[in-house]
């Protein structure tokens, strides 16, 4: 069951929001406004997880979890200006709500509605339904750890570190939504579409994966063909930092299917505008296509590619949302505007600060 709206009273800077999810939502804004706020504020859900469903699970809210969200100091997280202890979170959809409510004071739990883990309308941020990816993404190298469980649930580790694994181990397994095969592909086989959406950044490249049972890792390699020749295996450590970075997310689309819930932290990193651009289509593909998608991101190629995407026809109006978070000036409380991008891919709203810096900077070098 898809997200169709989030309310947080109390979270560090989010006093008080009540937004509304679509099939891709995009969250932007300036540094330090409350966009990771708000992501954290969904963590903490997937982090407590089992009290939502075990009536006999501890009642204390686990805010330092290393799996998805480590928040520090419980006087950290109560909004600086709070007239009460109580921080809440409330994800719901037009079929059910859940309430997440606990008391600052000691982090216990003060309200939550029990679900049933066999509960065929749970919330997809709930079990396997959910992958995040964190903007910290591991790095290159030549080797990478396995981890057969996580395959199993059909993940990939918040941070890609189980990508290389899990492609080792679903090379052949095919895309579960058909609409993200790639144009030149002639299967639907795992592998190769990530191997085509990768040569959209990075012309021609192919990806390789190995398993050394033995040593519990898996090597990750690249080649790219030239003519009617293909260049010899190059570790990721002697490719362009951007691909091997990337590598999650496109996967981590690629597998999903419709239902899920995919949260990408800055997918724009250490990737040049076209290829920017290209992961956005992705998105609006599998978005359009029944996997909701919330996305954080400062790049305006992003955001211009979710609209070309539109204007293609890929994504129809009403299936992507706009936040731009801000702070005014002299307060602590983040405020949020809405804007939506309608069928030609214009936008609605140019909220102060919102992807205008190359305007201000041609003006400054025009002398405007």
């Amino acid at each position: 069951m898809n997200i169709d709206r989030v309310k947080v009273k109390n979270f560090k800077s989010l006093k008080d929001i009540d937004i509304t999810l679509s099939n891709l939502t995009l969250i932007t804004g300036v540094n330090s406004v409350g966009k990771s706020s708000f992501i954290q504020s969904l963590l903490l859900f997937k982090q407590n997880q089992e009290k939502f469903y075990s009536p006999m699970g501890s009642k204390i809210t686990n805010i330092n979890d290393d799996k998805y969200v480590r928040l520090g100091n419980k006087d950290d997280i109560l909004y600086q200006e709070a007239f009460e202890e109580n921080i809440e979170v409330i994800i719901s959809s037009d079929k059910k709500e859940n309430n997440l409510t606990f008391n600052n004071k000691d982090l216990k739990i003060e309200n939550i509605e029990l679900i049933s883990e066999n509960d065929k309308d749970n919330f997809n941020i709930f079990f396997n339904d959910f992958q995040y990816i964190n903007t910290d993404r591991i790095s290159p190298r030549i080797y990478y750890n396995i981890s057969d469980e996580e395959i199993k649930n059909n993940l990939i580790g918040i941070e890609g570190e189980y990508t290389a694994h899990y492609l080792a181990e679903n090379r052949h397994k095919e895309l579960r939504i058909e609409a993200l095969k790639h144009s030149k592909s002639k299967t639907l086989q795992l592998l190769e579409n990530v191997s085509l959406w990768l040569s959209e950044i990075s012309n021609n490249i192919e990806v390789k994966t190995k398993i050394y049972p033995q040593l519990q890792q898996v090597a990750l390699a690249y080649n790219y063909t030239y003519g009617n020749n293909t260049t010899r295996d190059y570790t990721p450590l002697n490719i362009g930092f951007g691909i091997t970075y990337v590598l999650p997310i496109i996967v981590s689309i690629l597998k999903a299917k419709k239902g899920d819930l995919l949260i990408i932290e800055n997918p724009e990193s250490h990737l040049h505008p076209a290829g920017q651009s290209k992961i956005a289509e992705l998105c609006a593909i599998a978005s359009a296509n029944g996997v909701q998608i919330i996305v954080e991101t400062h790049s305006d190629h992003f955001l211009n590619g979710i609209r070309v995407a539109t204007k293609k026809g890929l994504l129809k109006p009403d299936e992507s949302q706009i936040y731009y978070f801000r702070k005014e000036d002299g307060e602590l409380e983040t405020k949020i505007d809405e804007i939506n991008i309608d069928e030609n891919g214009g936008i609605d709203k140019y909220p102060k600060k919102f992807f205008d810096q190359f305007d201000d900077d041609l003006d400054e070098l025009l002398g405007l």
